[in-house]
């Protein structure tokens, strides 16, 4: 499709959703697209990855092994600093992550790189506050806040990609338990809840692994989010060692009567 390598953007952005519509029919009609797809990920112009992000999701998820070799690229987007562009990428991850989850597994060292680092788009880094004309602030004062969530989904997609690898592969993730301990103290708590999920799958092959970092999970028995409470609860339970029940104990003792029941339960457990 001659579309896609045109000069003019708005061109190629073109030719991207069309391929998009015709994968969502059928994707064999744009399996040979797939290749020259995945070099628009690269494009300069934003509206063009992102067209060419939602046809290769269309291909991803009608056949997820199709969209393979342009993981790697789409992993990329995740370094974006427009939040559009790193949900396109994310999107395109997950739907392959969906049904091949051990198809990302060479890219969840970038993918948690990514996440152990900051929002690119938070209120302190705010320009609205420079703008003097009331008009103009509240513009910009939308546009950033609609980016602080683009970006926030996007990070949510990505740690979830990590949980689905970390599930179907536990050993894929055993290499990198410190960085997703880092994870699990991001400000998201869907982000450091993806984390401890990740921990806990490691955790039920190979309890060693994710011993290092067990005060990391231990942290987060005292996280205001319940879900968050349980889950280290299981976490830790997935560890094996007595040495922990003590901190179930009190989680036991202090925490409202579901969590308290399985922390009791989990270190009645441990103790065994």
């Amino acid at each position: 499709m001659a579309a896609l390598e045109a000069d003019r953007a708005l061109v190629r952005r073109r030719g991207a959703r069309v391929c998009a519509a015709l994968a969502a029919d059928d994707v064999d009609a744009v399996r040979a697209f797939v290749d020259t797809l995945g070099r628009l990920l690269r494009d300069d112009d934003p509206g063009v990855v992102q067209a060419a992000a939602a046809a290769l999701t269309e291909v991803a998820t009608a056949d997820p092994d199709a969209a393979t070799p342009v993981l790697d690229d789409a992993t990329a987007l995740a370094d974006s600093t427009l939040g559009g562009v790193q949900i396109a990428g994310a999107q395109l991850l997950g739907a392959v992550a969906k049904r091949r989850p051990d198809r990302c597994t060479p890219v969840v060292a970038a993918l948690l790189d990514r996440l152990v680092r900051p929002p690119d788009h938070t209120e302190s880094q705010s320009v609205a506050a420079r703008v003097e004309d009331s008009v103009t602030q509240r513009t910009i004062q939308h546009y950033e806040q609609e980016e602080r969530e683009r970006e926030r989904v996007a990070r949510q997609v990505f740690a979830n990609v990590v949980v689905a690898v970390a599930e179907a592969d536990p050993s894929a993730l055993a290499g990198h338990v410190e960085t997703v301990a880092e994870v699990a103290t991001a400000e998201d708590p869907v982000v450091r809840g993806a984390a401890l999920d990740i921990l806990a799958a490691v955790a039920r092959e190979s309890p060693r692994a994710v011993d290092p970092v067990a005060e990391t999970v231990i942290a987060c028995l005292d996280a205001d989010e319940r879900v968050l409470r349980a889950r280290a609860v299981q976490t830790l339970g997935h560890l094996g060692d007595e040495r922990y029940a003590d901190a179930l104990d009190e989680i036991a003792e202090t925490d409202d009567d579901e969590i308290a029941a399985l922390a009791a339960e989990t270190a009645a457990f441990l103790d065994t």
